[in-house]
């Protein structure tokens, strides 16, 4: 910001989960199908009667053990999504169904489902409802597979439909646009997707294993390397807040980035993010209050210490009678009578002369405690007269110079005082640093200390060695003392009276608040973080990033049908939301398209929503193209139909035999039945031979 501008302070809101309601289930709904938006990050649920998901939480679950630390064996309670209040407090806990966004960990899937279906309010054995269900581009069979079988038999669902979130986006916004090219941006993949009349090229689309939550991570861990004062308060959470409200894609980087190297650039749009902390307490107190309440303290310790005085000359006085009056009565028998001995057990003795011993020293004790007494006594009697203020003290100069003179002077004192408070400051932050020379030098005389022998160890005894712990103390020597903040006050209250612009001014010499040392500063990062998905060495992915991926796989066409898909560029998924995205991918095809050439870049409406809007419009034709558990008996749970929100059903390679060999009844190669043809879309059960491919991206 400039100088007469205000600086703008973000806070951050840190906003708590809160436990989804269990929705009354109606008549009406029997048989209704239920839309599924499975993601890898959030879950989308609802009715496909709803305008909007009814259910919307994030897909993970944790395990929390009640009485920890009772011996008795713990009760384990699982908390589910937005069952979860303080998602950090049980960040190493988490499970999720997904790997990636394959789903793998089916018992958590399971979980998922229970949660889902109760809070629908779906209370009976089996769920008589239609289930539009999405998975992974190109999801693994066995994946699919044991989705069906959890589906089937555990829940036993008339039918399912599987669909790909980015096609379901994809048909929702281009109705009419058979071709294009679409690339979803999901929380740990990106995918670039052909598609030609209506249907996805799988062979030819290609995964970067990039996502949100790689953005989200990396931010993360650069926070806590630049601002390590505030590791514990940086958090995951906090880093995915930053990272969807104040990064943005920076259309040229390497521009964007050497502009933060001009210092009115950078007060203009840097960004203060305000870490929550719990203020000290200001104090109202006027100084005169607070010097009467400390007499007020310290005459009521007088009073306690005369009390205890008292009760322990009580006591003594009341033990040396006792004693006296043994000494009477021994007198009356002989030292070899158990009499006698009886009293010097009595006394805690073992002779006479330690009787007599011990009787003087209590004569002394007693002496002691009631000379004390009076002494405090006479001390109370007497009364404290207040010195007289140095610096508050009215003044009235005869000249104006005069005045003039001690304002700077006054001045010079405060700014003194705040040196001196901001070179302790920063002797501590040093210190709290690992590879400084404030660190290293405390680590040296700590060392030169340990060697010495231990059977000579006499650091304290002398005056030096005091000097010696002010330098090796994390606190840089010394605190902001109790007269040093009086002084302080002192000198702000005279400032206020004869140059009250004085701490009005901002500059540098105004102290630094509170809030401020509990904020961190984005600069670079704005739009460091967006280029991961351009440029994904950044984070250590020895892949391409998303422009050169949407070069290879256009190469892979001929110069037609590449026109046909960059005239409808589609972006999708959550991370495509950050500001900016579509400029930079506009200015990538401009700079690798050949010259005057048409090509197109739109936007999904709604990134993160727009799934589960394109299943719910489209539910009566998928519902069509689902899987029955007659086709799961028949066909196996690997099984899909095909259809141009779904995936294409690869059949496993059948092996070759080998050679036959002489009298061998086992087919030659030669013999061996050709692979079927890649069916048409009309077929509606898909299979294919032709293995696609894996993990993809251009190198």
């Amino acid at each position: 910001m400039n100088g007469d501008e205000t600086v703008q302070i973000f806070e951050l809101k840190d906003a708590r989960s809160v436990p989804d309601p269990v929705h009354p289930y109606d008549a009406s709904y029997r048989g209704l199908p239920l839309i599924i938006d499975n993601g890898s990050h959030h879950c989308r649920v609802g009715w496909a009667t709803d305008d909007e998901p009814r259910i919307l939480f994030r897909n993970c679950y944790a395990k929390h053990r009640k009485d920890r630390g009772k011996k008795i064996a713990a009760e384990t309670e699982i908390l589910v999504a937005n069952d979860i209040g303080n998602i950090e407090a049980v960040r190493f806990q988490l499970k999720s169904p997904h790997d990636e966004n394959v789903v793998t960990h089916f018992e958590a899937q399971e979980t998922m489902f229970d949660y889902t279906f109760s809070h629908l309010g779906i209370n009976t054995p089996q769920v008589d409802h239609p289930i539009i269900l999405t998975e992974a581009f190109c999801n693994p069979n066995y994946s699919r597979q044991l989705m069906s079988e959890l589906l089937f038999e555990c829940y036993g669902v008339p039918s399912v439909s599987y669909c790909v979130d980015g096609l379901l986006s994809y048909h929702r916004n281009n109705p009419k646009k058979h071709d294009g090219l679409l690339v979803n941006i999901g929380n740990c993949t990106t995918h670039v997707i052909p598609i030609l009349d209506g249907y996805a090229d799988a062979a030819s689309s290609r995964r970067i294993r990039m996502g949100g939550l790689h953005l989200t991570k990396f931010l993360w861990r650069w926070l806590q390397l630049r601002f390590p004062l505030h590791l514990n308060a940086i958090t995951i959470s906090r880093a995915e807040e930053i990272l969807h409200n104040h990064m943005y894609i920076a259309e040229d980087y390497m521009s964007a980035i050497s502009k933060w190297s001009d210092v009115s650039y950078y007060e203009k749009y840097v960004r203060r993010i305000q870490l929550p902390f719990v203020a000290a307490p200001v104090s109202t107190v006027s100084v005169e209050q607070q010097r009467e309440r400390r007499k007020e303290a310290a005459r009521r310790l007088v009073e306690l210490n005369a009390k205890k005085r008292e009760e322990k000359l009580i006591e003594d006085e009341a033990e040396l009678t006792r004693l006296i009056e043994l000494v009477e009565a021994m007198e009356e028998f002989t030292p070899d009578e158990p009499e006698y001995q009886h009293a010097l057990e009595e006394a805690e003795v073992t002779s006479p002369d330690d009787l007599t011993k011990k009787i003087t020293l209590l004569h002394q004790k007693i002496e002691k405690t009631r000379q004390k007494m009076l002494q405090a006594t006479s001390a109370a009697t007497e009364e404290e007269e207040p010195k007289p203020k140095r610096v508050c003290e009215d003044i009235s100069p005869k000249k104006k110079a005069d005045l003039e003179q001690w304002v700077e002077e006054v001045k010079q004192q405060w700014r003194d005082i705040q040196a001196r408070r901001a070179a302790r400051r920063h002797k501590r932050q040093e210190m709290a640093k690992r590879r400084t020379a404030a660190s290293q030098e405390r680590m040296r005389i700590i060392s030169q200390l340990a060697r010495r022998e231990k059977k000579d160890d006499n650091f304290g005894m002398r005056d030096e060695d005091w000097d010696v712990y002010k330098a090796i103390n994390k606190e840089g020597g010394g605190s902001d003392s109790e007269e040093e903040n009086e002084k302080l006050q002192e000198l702000e209250s005279a400032l206020r009276q004869h140059s009250p612009e004085f701490l009005g001014d901002t500059t540098a010499s105004k102290p630094t608040s509170l809030a401020e040392n509990y904020q961190i500063q984005l600069s670079t990062e704005q739009a460091r973080i967006g280029e991961l998905l351009f440029q994904p060495y950044m984070y250590g992915l020895e892949q391409g990033g998303i422009t050169s991926t949407i070069q290879y796989v256009l190469g892979l066409f001929d110069s037609d049908i590449q026109n046909r898909l960059v005239s409808n560029v589609f972006l999708t998924g959550g991370p495509s939301s950050l500001p900016g995205l579509k400029p930079r991918i506009e200015r990538e095809l401009l700079a690798m398209r050949p010259f005057q050439s048409h090509f197109s870049v739109s936007l999904a409406g709604n990134p993160i929503l727009d799934a589960w809007y394109g299943a719910r419009d489209s539910v009566k034709e998928l519902v069509a193209v689902g899987i029955t558990r007659a086709d799961y008996l028949e066909h196996g749970g690997d099984r899909s139909r095909y259809h141009k929100d779904g995936n294409m059903f690869w059949a496993p390679l059948t092996p070759v035999a080998p050679e036959s060999a002489p009298g061998s009844t086992v087919p030659s190669k030669e013999t061996t039945p050709a692979p079927e043809a890649k069916p048409m879309p009309e077929d509606i059960f898909s299979v294919s031979t032709v293995e696609p491919t894996g993990d993809s991206s251009s190198s």
